[in-house]
C-alpha cells in the first residue's frame, strides 16, 4: 500500500512540475534592451516626413517655431513599452541630442495608454532627426526579433490639418441633390420662343381670328 501511495504522490508532483514549466515557457520573458529607430525613417525633418498629424495627447500642435515628433513601438506584445529614448538631431549650429524619459513634461513624454507605447518630443523647427535609440521592455532579445521602433508622425510648425466636410453636406450637381448653384426654371412658352416655334404659332392664331371676324 505504501508503494502505491508513494507512486501516486510522485505522479502528482511530476504533473505539477510539467504544468509549471509549461506555463513559464508560455509567458514572455521580459527584459530591458536597446533597439534602434527604423532606418527608413531617418534622416528627416518634421516638415519633410510623409505622415503628419497633430494629436493633443501626443505633444499637441502645431506650435509657432516648434516641431513635434512622435515615436511608437509597433508590436507591443513583444516590444513592451518605452522606458527612454535617445535622439540625435542635426541643427544649423551642429549636432544636438535630446532624451525622452519618465516622468515627462509638456515638451516630451512617454504615453502607454493608447494601445501601443508612444513617445513625443518638441524641438525647434527645422531640426533634422538623424538617428535614435530606445531602451524598452522587450520580450526576448532586441535583435533580430524586435529590431526597430518607428517615427510614426510629426506635427511641424505651420502645419494646417486637412479639413473634413461636415457630415451630410450636399455635394455634386443641383439636379443630383448636390449643393451647386441651381438654375431657375424657364416657363414653357419661353422655351418655345427660344426654339423659334412660338412665333409661327402666334401668327396662325392671329390670322385665324381675323378671318373669323371678317
Amino acid at each position: 500500500m505504501r508503494i502505491i501511495a508513494f507512486s501516486r504522490l510522485f505522479s502528482a508532483l511530476l504533473l505539477a512540475t510539467v504544468a509549471t514549466v509549461g506555463l513559464a515557457s508560455a509567458t514572455p520573458a521580459w527584459a530591458v534592451d536597446n533597439i534602434s529607430i527604423n532606418p527608413g525613417n531617418v534622416p528627416t525633418t518634421a516638415a519633410g516626413f510623409s505622415s503628419k498629424e497633430c494629436d493633443p495627447n501626443l505633444g499637441g500642435g502645431p506650435f509657432p517655431g516648434q516641431d513635434v515628433w512622435v515615436f511608437v513601438l509597433p508590436n507591443p506584445n513583444v516590444q513592451g513599452t518605452f522606458l527612454s529614448l535617445h535622439l540625435n538631431f542635426s541643427t544649423p549650429t551642429g549636432p544636438v541630442t535630446r532624451d525622452i524619459i519618465i516622468p515627462g513634461d509638456a515638451n516630451s513624454g512617454i504615453v502607454n495608454g493608447m494601445g501601443t507605447s508612444k513617445a513625443f518630443i518638441r524641438t525647434p523647427a527645422g531640426w533634422t532627426l538623424t538617428d535614435a535609440t530606445t531602451t524598452a521592455m522587450i520580450s526576448g532579445t532586441g535583435a533580430p526579433n524586435n529590431p526597430h521602433f518607428n517615427l510614426t508622425h510629426t506635427c511641424p510648425t505651420g502645419f494646417v490639418p486637412p479639413t473634413v466636410p461636415p457630415t451630410g453636406a450636399p455635394t455634386g450637381a443641383p439636379n443630383a441633390g448636390g449643393g451647386g448653384t441651381a438654375r431657375p426654371s424657364v416657363p414653357f412658352w419661353m422655351s418655345l420662343a427660344a426654339a423659334g416655334i412660338l412665333a409661327p404659332v402666334a401668327f396662325v392664331l392671329i390670322r385665324r381670328r381675323r378671318v373669323t371676324n371678317g
